[in-house]
């Protein structure tokens, strides 16, 4: 049997198309890995159709559009996994893809991307659907990548917090060797990155500069905060409810001191998740939200550990690439031949 699997994964960021070559051979091997670009485009489509949500048809012009172009980009990005480490169809064993979420409910859930047309084009097995796949066996479809953080990072008599920021927020907190609690937790980039492209024209506000200049309006942070103060974990969360929380800002707030407002907000549902997991000594974070150095900077803040990212086991733009791997590995998803 081939030991390498592949993992491709979008976010709800909608920014980028991350894949990784891996093996779970003995012990974890990262043995390459690649990003593409998806485009402005494609992430105004998309945020398009996710504001649509349930009401989406299949044959949706821009629904099928930017599925096409995702499953295209897909092929492109696994064939150059393929030529910069050497190897060929036949040394993978699976691929695991996650596909673009449209929208997501404890009950169903839908993704595009085709990976039977992934299949056919690369003749190579790939596993997908997962999130629906999850709820079948009687799970929420979200988080998925908590079962590759405790592969990863668990260990006898260590108590752990692993923070997820894409989009969405969402933690696992590993008390020793089992999964205590796995979450989604609040805003990841979601509304930073929405607000930063509709005031700024940027797809995102780099290291948070913008909000950095900004102040916190406490009105609109305690509308906020007491509307979600009822969440309860574990919980899967859809990113389109807290776009519905932001039209109900006070529309003269300015867009420095929103984007402030909205870090403010997201470091401070981290910090809820960690106060719910009893403050483990070790708190360790990846995705996206980890280039924003303001934003990280808000999150130490208001912990009392400090806080450090996956880069030194793998780099943290890949983590949920080569989580999606892992589910593969597991067969926690649907297989498309």
């Amino acid at each position: 049997m081939s030991k390498y699997f592949i993992g491709i994964m979008t976010g709800t960021s909608a920014d980028a198309l991350d894949g990784c070559i891996v093996s779970f051979e003995k012990e974890f091997s990262l043995k390459g890995s690649h990003t593409i670009d998806l485009g402005k485009s494609y992430k105004e489509k998309y945020e398009k159709c996710i504001r649509n949500g349930h009401k989406i048809t299949k044959d949706s012009n821009d629904l099928l559009k930017i599925e096409n172009e995702l499953t295209k980009k897909t092929i492109h990005l696994i064939n150059k996994l393929l030529r910069n480490t050497n190897m060929s169809s036949k040394d993978i064993h699976a691929i695991g893809f996650s596909g673009q979420t449209i929208f997501h409910t404890v009950e169903k859930s839908y993704q595009i991307g085709n990976p039977q047309k992934i299949s056919d084009n690369l003749n190579i097995n790939v596993i997908s659907d997962f999130r629906n796949f999850d709820i079948s066996k009687g799970g929420m479809g979200a988080p998925l990548i908590p079962e590759f953080h405790k592969y990863i990072y668990s260990e006898e008599d260590r108590k752990k917090l692993i923070v997820n920021i894409g989009g969405i927020s969402n933690g696992t907190y590993l008390d020793g060797n089992k999964i205590s609690a796995a979450s989604d937790v609040g805003p990841g980039n979601c509304l930073i990155d929405f607000v930063a492209n509709k005031f700024f024209n940027k797809p995102y506000d780099e290291n948070g500069y913008e909000s950095s200049k900004g102040n916190i309006d406490i009105k609109f942070l305690n509308l906020l905060i007491g509307k979600t103060s009822k969440m309860i974990y574990p919980r899967s969360d859809d990113k389109n409810d807290y776009y519905v929380l932001l039209n109900q800002r006070d529309k003269k707030i300015m867009p420095n001191d929103l984007l402030r407002t909205l870090t403010e907000f997201t470091a401070e549902k981290i910090k809820e998740f960690y106060l719910f997991c009893k403050k483990p000594d070790e708190v360790i974070f990846h995705g996206g939200g980890t280039k924003n150095n303001f934003l990280m900077s808000t999150i130490n803040n208001k912990i009392s550990v400090d806080i450090k990212t996956t880069d030194e086991k793998i780099p943290s733009q890949y983590v949920e690439a080569a989580a999606f791997a892992y589910l593969a590995f597991l067969k926690k998803g649907k297989l498309f031949n």
